[in-house]
């Protein structure tokens, strides 16, 4: 049976590396181990199955931040480590909606049931959601190639070849066409869902693209008819693996 891989983000390196020690007694493995500040490309990087955040990771982007994002880009459970946390980085943190919490310091026995409820819990919403996409795929089939936008008081088709990319809006997110830009209530992770994956990938956490309309591909964006749209260093590998480059 393949051993979980767990990413440890903590900025404590003493700390970090005594986890580590316990996550392997318990038959664990550790894929990564980050201070903080790359922990999003970490995540690209070693894809683990859960991440072991401390809230109070310490620079211009804590451990709560970078938990909003694991949320909102990532399909895996992560768990909050503290020490101590006021109660305004408390109620951020529950925003999140973190797969767990652990008050250091924690003994083994914690760290295992916190890591097995949490993958656990994690396994059974994904197969849910993998029955309810079979349903959801069948009664879609007849609009395979378009999509119904609300404008004002008319629903308007948009047909996914129309579109160049989508464009994160706070809460909201604008489609983009060559003649028309529709602003929706749905986030960015909500379209990446709804758009098919085959067409439409992430180019930046504020863009998702489509493929065939791209004309050209520069160091930092990605040019389309109508413009251009940048390119997240964190998604270039991914973006550039979907194309044909000689």
């Amino acid at each position: 049976m393949t051993k979980p891989k767990i990413l440890i983000s903590e900025d404590e390196v003493i700390i970090a590396e005594d986890i580590a020690a316990s996550l392997e007694e318990l038959g664990y493995e550790t894929c990564a181990i980050d201070s903080g500040e790359d922990t999003i490309d970490m995540i690209r990087e070693t894809q683990p199955d859960l991440v072991l955040l401390d809230i109070n990771l310490k620079g211009n982007t804590d451990g709560v931040d970078i938990g909003a994002r694991i949320r909102e880009e990532f399909n895996i459970p992560f768990i909050y480590l503290t020490a101590y946390a006021d109660h305004s980085t408390i109620d951020r943190a529950k925003k999140t909606e973190p797969d767990g919490f652990l008050v250091k310091p924690f003994d083994e026995k914690s760290l295992r049931s916190a890591i097995e409820i949490a993958l656990y819990k994690h396994d059974s919403s994904h197969k849910d959601t993998t029955n309810g996409a079979k349903v959801n795929h069948k009664e879609q089939d007849v609009a395979a190639d378009y999509i119904f936008v609300k404008v004002k008081h008319r629903i308007i088709k948009v047909h996914y070849s129309d579109i160049l990319w989508v464009e994160a809006y706070d809460n909201y997110s604008f489609i983009v066409t060559a003649d028309q830009k529709y602003l929706v209530s749905s986030t960015l992770k909500d379209m990446e869902q709804k758009l098919p994956p085959q067409n439409f990938v992430r180019v930046h956490r504020s863009y998702i693209a489509n493929l065939d309309k791209i004309e050209a591909l520069e160091e930092s964006s990605v040019v389309f008819p109508k413009g251009d749209v940048p390119i997240g260093k964190s998604y270039k590998k991914n973006l550039m693996s979907r194309f044909n480059i000689i």
